[in-house]
């Protein structure tokens, strides 16, 4: 069964970026109607398996256009290679050779932070260092008489 025209119009609205309360609005006469009416009467109206579908089917041919994925990076990774190795461009090569190993998830990147000397020293060493000051600490204090 069709939709009816202003299903339609509503599917139209959605698809064109209206939120459903908008495209509600914008196709049925709800101007003395509460927010939240609106607001469930357009989800109520989305919910409907033949607008719901219209949609879909609607935004499947802008989604299909706008759409890159993984498959689209490794063929353009594979493309940029071949052209590097015809040209004979050893870096190049290597670049497109790391990205394709990053797409496959073979090489991460990591960053450090550091934010300070102690950064990376382990443990045990930074208690000997302590141990190390608080004797230096120790030797250079005032004596005190006994």
């Amino acid at each position: 069964m069709a939709l009816t025209a202003k299903q339609e119009a509503f599917a139209l609205a959605v698809v064109s970026g209206m939120s459903q309360a908008d495209a509600y609005r914008a196709t049925y006469s709800a101007g003395n109607m509460k927010p939240e009416t609106v607001q469930e009467s357009a989800s109520r109206l989305m919910a409907d398996r033949k607008v719901s579908a219209r949609v879909a089917e609607l935004r499947a041919p802008i989604i299909a256009k706008v759409q890159y994925g993984l498959e689209d990076a490794m063929r353009e990774a594979a493309e940029a290679f071949e052209v590097s190795r015809a040209k004979e461009n050893g870096g190049a090569m290597v670049a497109a050779a790391t990205l394709r190993a990053k797409l496959n998830g073979m090489l991460i990147d990591r960053k450090e932070v550091r934010t300070g000397p102690l950064d990376g020293m382990d443990f045990d060493t930074m208690l000997s260092m302590q141990e190390t000051i608080d004797a230096i600490r120790t030797a250079r204090a005032p004596k005190q008489p006994a």
